[in-house]
């Protein structure tokens, strides 16, 4: 097999340099590449020590995208990418295999959707990371003629193993007898097949997401030896990785040269998150995978292929007027597609709306601004997060691994992410002036910090996280052994039940308590026990609420335990935007109040000098009946109306 592989690569190498005049079909074939954790240095156009010279020679023939924006983290980039939603609107959490939901949920339209609907053959290969624990995730439901690779975050290289289990599909199901191969060998195997059996006069969308530089660091002795300079062996696998990638592009490429596809191809390749602080190398921008800065977010990234206007050919997009986020590739392919992007599914579902804006006018020279002015890279109940408008960015919370990288990095088992940097109050940026993040400009420029942290709020409110359970369910280890043997896979149904009916609750008298009514819904829990988190529901008797005397605090009269039945914040919150609400013990000045005002809301002393209420979630989906503290101003916060049962 690696002879195999070595052979191809130098077609590959050769078929680089061949001229070849633009042809121009009415759709173009797509294909890209994504590269797992690379950063920002690990290749050759950016940095002298990687040996990529398939990358670095379509960089020289393409454009380089140096203003483009992905998350911080894997799944959200993946999710933003397939669903034209900025990750603040699809996806800011990673789910394990075990983990329900997550990714893009059912109700949006992905981007092979919209190309397959425009007559274009759709194939995935490689990593997943868009949502698993449903047979409707996966990658065939969800608009790919084609899928081979792992569902989830990350696995060995080799044995396609996480967590006691294997995760290798093809298809419908596990991919039983192909693991035990190198992940970018069959990645590469894959691409190749699928080139090879398509219809050239068919347009191709092939989204590669290669499973290097990912942990765990493992690659073929061969590639590690090319480095036999770097004594950190860490630092010396991830570069092998980067260049076993290359020698996959360099084979998928030149059959694409080979069966006359290339001049009517778009190549777009990038990384989906700064490189990790461990193994990678961000230089010259600050953090790593993770932070918020731009060694995290701002990625290595750049289009080629005949496809590209000849003008754009061997030209750099860089400053304010560039701005482009991976999310942006949704409207531009429908555009190519002659598609329109806008996703009515989601609309009927009171999903958000798609964030992504048409970027060819600009990738083809028609004009030289992008359409995009502001990007908020995280934001809504993540803390950590960051927001890009004009030349500003802005950076709340707490920013681990907030060094500053130097040309080869990492070079000892310091790498930089014991180094923090606290932005809870706000940190500012200029990032055209100062790309590496040197200088905070937040007590110099404190009107314009004002202001992005005003927009930044305003931006908070429209956070929609995809459905989901952050901890793992027991039974998606039982499916993997009864149901796939041995395989992670898909173990709820697309739809799940209703949750089974609360027990009973005790009798109370009917006059016991009042109902706080939001239109024709009340204020109640999802359990009348220590923990019970508030929603909005059905009235009935766990919706019955009183106000303690002398204090005003509420409670919940269904509640036996008397020390458990006050409405607060979830410990250890904080008075942080969206925390939950849930019944437990009260104390000082811990508890929940009905505001004199007319309508009524719901605040928590220990948060009024935050102006934080009780109010909805978000106001996407299922969620705008999830409750959690919001701005007492904002279109989220809730009046209440006190009503007898």
């Amino acid at each position: 097999q690696m002879q195999g592989f070595f052979v191809l690569l130098v077609l590959g190498l050769a078929a680089v340099a061949l001229g070849q005049a633009p042809g121009f079909g009415s759709k173009p074939h797509v294909v890209y590449f994504l590269v797992d954790d690379l950063g920002y240095a690990n290749v050759g156009f950016h940095n002298d020590e990687p040996i990529t010279p398939t990358i670095d020679q379509y960089a020289k023939e393409g454009m380089l995208l140096e203003r483009y924006y992905t998350f911080k983290f894997c799944s959200p980039t993946r999710s933003s990418f397939l669903s034209g939603r900025l990750p603040i609107h699809v996806n800011q959490q990673n789910h394990p295999p075990n983990y329900p939901g997550g990714g893009v949920p059912l109700n949006m339209t992905t981007i092979a959707d919209v190309l397959s609907r425009a007559g274009y053959s759709t194939h995935h290969i490689g990593k997943w990371h868009g949502g698993m624990s449903s047979t409707g995730r996966l990658p065939v439901h969800r608009g790919f003629n084609t899928s081979f690779g792992y569902l989830a975050g990350a696995e060995d290289h080799y044995k396609q193993t996480r967590s006691g289990h294997i995760d290798f599909w093809r298809d419908t199901k596990p991919a039983y007898g192909e693991p035990g191969v190198y992940g970018t060998y069959q990645y590469n195997k894959e691409a190749l097949r699928v080139i090879r059996e398509h219809d050239a006069s068919q347009p191709l969308f092939m989204y590669l997401a290669f499973q290097d530089v990912h942990g765990p660091l493992q690659v073929d002795p061969y590639y590690e030896s090319m480095y036999p300079h770097v004594d950190y062996e860490p630092r010396r696998k991830c570069l092998g990785m980067i260049s076993v990638v290359d020698t996959a592009i360099a084979n998928v490429t030149a059959l694409l040269k080979q069966r006359s596809m290339w001049n009517n191809t778009l190549m777009i390749f990038s990384s989906d998150n700064g490189g990790p602080a461990d193994h990678a190398n961000n230089y010259p921008l600050r953090g790593s995978k993770g932070t918020d800065f731009e060694g995290g977010t701002r990625v290595a990234a750049y289009v080629s292929g005949g496809f590209l206007p000849e003008k754009m050919r061997g030209t750099t997009l860089d400053g304010q007027s560039s701005y482009m986020h991976i999310t942006d590739w949704y409207a531009t392919l429908a555009f190519l597609a002659g598609e329109n992007p806008n996703d009515a599914k989601a609309a009927n579902a009171k999903l958000p709306p798609i964030d992504s804006l048409n970027m060819w006018p600009m990738l083809s020279g028609y004009n030289s601004t992008s359409p995009r002015t502001e990007i908020p890279l995280a934001g809504g109940a993540m803390t950590a997060s960051s927001l890009i408008q004009g030349p500003y960015k802005v950076v709340r919370g707490m920013q681990h691994s907030a060094f500053f990288p130097g040309v080869h990095m990492p070079n000892s088992s310091d790498t930089g992410s014991r180094v923090s940097l606290n932005c809870t109050q706000g940190c500012l940026f200029n990032i055209i002036e100062d790309p590496t993040e040197h200088v905070d400009l937040a007590a110099s420029h404190p009107d314009v910090l004002a202001k992005l942290l005003a927009r930044f709020r305003e931006l908070d409110l429209t956070y929609y996280q995809s459905e989901g359970q952050d901890s793992p369910d027991p039974a998606a280890a039982k499916a993997a052994v009864q149901d796939y043997n041995g395989f992670w896979g898909p173990w709820q149904p697309d739809v799940l039940p209703p949750p089974p009916s609360p027990p009973p609750l005790p009798p109370t008298p009917p006059a016991d308590g009042f109902f706080l009514k939001n239109g024709p819904a009340c204020l109640t829990v999802d359990a009348v026990e220590h923990s019970g988190v508030a929603s909005l529901g059905l009235c009935n008797k766990g919706s019955k609420w009183q106000q303690e005397k002398g204090t005003g605090k509420l409670f919940n009269v269904a509640v036996n335990a008397e020390r458990y039945h006050y409405l607060r914040e979830a410990p250890n919150q904080n008075c942080s935007l969206f925390n939950d609400l849930i019944l437990g013990e009260t104390h000082d000045n811990i508890g929940t109040m009905l505001s004199s005002t007319q309508p009524l809301q719901l605040v928590l002393s220990s948060c009024a000098a935050q102006n934080l209420c009780i109010g909805s979630r978000s106001m996407w989906g299922t969620e705008r009946y999830a409750l959690a503290l919001v701005p007492c101003n904002s279109t989220l916060s809730m009046g209440w109306e006190k009503v007898s049962p």
